[in-house]
């Protein structure tokens, strides 16, 4: 290594850089960015996530404003004339354009001769035709809601070839709203003394107020005649009710009892974590049946025994998080300068683990909703006044050969929803990974 000598430097040659003033550090061109912005941002370059959470956004919407978008209250106001209107195929305005959920339906072993009797437009197509001693049967798709229609007014039968005509009996009331509602076909009978009609309707009018090219059941009807569309929506309303409350208390009651373990350890901490083991083992399908048996299945049982050991899986995150962060040299500093237990744990432990929390309970909200609906379908939970997603599919289940749509929708609903809170829950356990911070 040269040695130089600084006497030998001749300092004429020297040039001052900047003679007044004074030289600064130039400002940093970029903003800081903090923690939770940081996670933001990573989380928003996880396109799965960000799609994800849009599709919850819409089910959230039509949650909230789906049950009053179609003003259908028949099933409420005359369950027997609603009846007429069960399971109706799915008709929906902009895709019956393309072919799918037009209203279509296919009739199955139907007579030829009475086929070929109904008015043009309702016959699409015979899909099979076989003759069984003299008698002509066909499998045909229909305009379901134009033969439905037909058939409330004339019947399903021929007379000398002739379609047949299908009477009902009306009193005042009921004979002055087909005539407010341009109902009335023919006027068969009057009983004055009886204040009895007797009348050929047309029903669509009387009980809808529309005729059935201009009726739209998006999802179709149940075996009720209710309208799956709004049924859906409201069996959402409560499933999503239902599992951010009792997602929220058990977070709660995890995360006070795991903070508490996790800190301060010790005796109580062994002695509590077997009190855990016992109520982790006791089975959740045992709880929830005795307490339904005893209670019936209010919601308040139902919310009772999902916290009766679901808080458990909360607690085992927190108290891992708190003896992961515990000891770190940053918890020490703030011990030695005097930081009490509790502000320890709410300004330098929790921060650290508010990630995993928050992942946690982005799948316990899916968990519930899929394990509400699973005893649903069995049976074990059955609300008395309200649907549930679980219970659609166990109706469309029993009848997905003659009407899949019943069990198509719920399913579509459920599986999107399990689906994109998972997306979601992948894109926050990235998100809020510390190691991650920073990293493009």
């Amino acid at each position: 290594m040269r040695v130089v000598d600084i006497n030998s430097i001749d300092k004429s040659k020297l040039v001052l850089v900047e003679r007044t003033g004074t030289i600064k550090d130039e400002k940093m061109s970029t903003k800081s960015i903090g923690y939770y912005k940081d996670a933001w941002n990573r989380f928003k370059r996880n396109k799965a996530a960000v799609v994800a959470l849009v599709l919850i956004g819409i089910i959230v919407f039509f949650t909230i404003f789906g049950p009053y978008m179609k003003k259908y209250d028949l099933p409420n106001q005359d369950k027997i004339i609603a009846n007429y209107f069960r399971e109706l195929p799915p008709k929906m305005p902009f895709f019956e354009k393309l072919g799918i959920f037009d209203g279509s339906k296919e009739l199955k072993q139907r007579n030829k001769q009475f086929i070929e009797s109904l008015p043009e437009g309702i016959v699409k197509k015979i899909t099979d035709e076989w003759t069984i001693e003299g008698t002509t049967l066909v499998n045909v798709v229909v305009d379901y809601y134009k033969y439905h229609s037909y058939i409330q007014s004339y019947g399903d039968q021929l007379i000398n070839g002739k379609p047949t005509i299908q009477t009902r009996r009306l009193n005042q009331a009921e004979y002055d709203k087909a005539l407010e509602r341009n109902a009335v076909i023919w006027l068969k009978e009057h009983f004055p003394n009886q204040g009895i009609y007797e009348a050929q309707i047309d029903l669509y009018r009387y009980a809808l107020n529309s005729t059935a090219e201009d009726t739209y059941f998006w999802f179709g009807t149940n075996s009720q005649g209710e309208d799956v569309f709004t049924n859906l929506w409201r069996a959402s309303r409560i499933s999503l009710i239902l599992a951010i409350v009792i997602t929220v208390i058990n977070m709660i009651i995890g995360l006070i009892l795991g903070a508490i373990m996790g800190y301060f350890g010790g005796t109580l901490d062994i002695l509590f974590e077997r009190l855990v083991d016992i109520l982790a083992n006791l089975p959740f399908m045992v709880i929830l049946t005795l307490l339904v048996l005893r209670y019936g299945t209010g919601f308040g049982v139902i919310i009772f025994a999902f916290v009766f050991n679901g808080w458990i899986g909360f607690y085992g995150t927190t108290r891992i998080q708190f003896y992961r962060y515990k000891n770190r040299e940053y918890v020490l500093a703030a011990r030695s300068s005097g930081s009490s237990d509790a502000r320890i744990i709410r300004r330098h432990i929790f921060p650290n683990a508010i990630g995993t929390l928050i992942t946690s309970f982005s799948l316990a909200i899916p968990r519930f909703i899929f394990t509400e609906s699973v005893y649903s379908f069995l049976g074990i939970i059955n609300y008395a006044t309200s649907t549930s997603v679980g219970r659609m599919l166990s109706e469309g289940q029993s009848k997905m050969n003659q009407h899949f749509h019943l069990i198509l929708f719920p399913a579509i609903f459920i599986s999107i929803l399990m689906l994109s809170f998972n997306l979601i829950s992948n894109g926050l356990r990235d998100a809020f990974n510390p190691s991650l911070r920073g990293v493009e």
